[in-house]
């Protein structure tokens, strides 16, 4: 059988490298859209992630915003949610799960919808693009919760992208100095992501 390559696509800071799912849509996950809260920066508005050389590897899940487990009634929910906090700095990614990757090698055509109605118009003009951010109040939840997965949304022909974000103290809290709701300024960030990348991903910049 005849085994096509996994994606490779350039974003505006470096190449990454994604998963083909076994129904053909592609999956990235964890590709920073800004540089890892640390140090200074941990409560600051977000900054440009650092280019990188070579291929990132986004095949696999990668680091959360720091939080507490989600429980109810005593019983752990991260199962059902999310795997809660998974250690790591560089957590302010998004993930993105599409039907095709215009110019990544092995990548099929895109399907035809009743809005997409084929290849051609999908090169053209893009698919159509959801963003969507994860529940929790601000204080819980990341990209990475099967809730999210969001693979159907790529059979459709829409390129899904989900954004990991700063929660609680990190994100929200009133701090003398500090920009306030820096949580949402990550989403903002993200969305200026979205518009400069997301056409490599095979997604339409101008219908988010």
């Amino acid at each position: 059988m005849h085994h096509r390559p996994d994606p490779v696509v350039t974003t505006g800071r470096g190449a990454v490298r994604g998963l083909r799912q076994d129904d053909g849509t592609l999956a990235f996950h964890g590709i920073p859209y800004a540089a890892p809260p640390r140090g200074g920066g941990r409560f600051a508005a977000p900054r440009p992630h650092p280019p990188w050389s070579g291929v990132r590897d986004t095949t696999a899940p990668g680091p959360t915003a720091p939080q507490s487990a989600r429980s109810l009634g005593g019983v752990d929910m991260s199962p059902y949610f999310a795997p809660g906090w998974v250690r790591g700095e560089d957590y302010l990614t998004v993930d993105v799960r599409t039907p095709a990757a215009p110019g990544s090698p092995g990548t099929p055509d895109i399907p035809g919808t009743p809005d997409t109605p084929g290849t051609l118009k999908a090169a053209e003009h893009g698919l159509p693009v959801m963003v969507f951010v994860h529940g929790g109040g601000f204080v819980a939840g990341s990209t990475r919760s099967p809730l999210y997965y969001g693979t159907a949304f790529a059979r459709d022909g829409v390129v899904l992208v989900t954004v990991n974000h700063r929660l609680g103290i990190a994100g929200f809290l009133d701090l003398p100095g500090a920009p306030a709701n820096r949580g949402l300024l990550d989403v903002i960030a993200a969305l200026r992501w979205v518009r400069a990348n997301i056409a490599a991903f095979g997604g339409d910049p101008r219908n988010v």
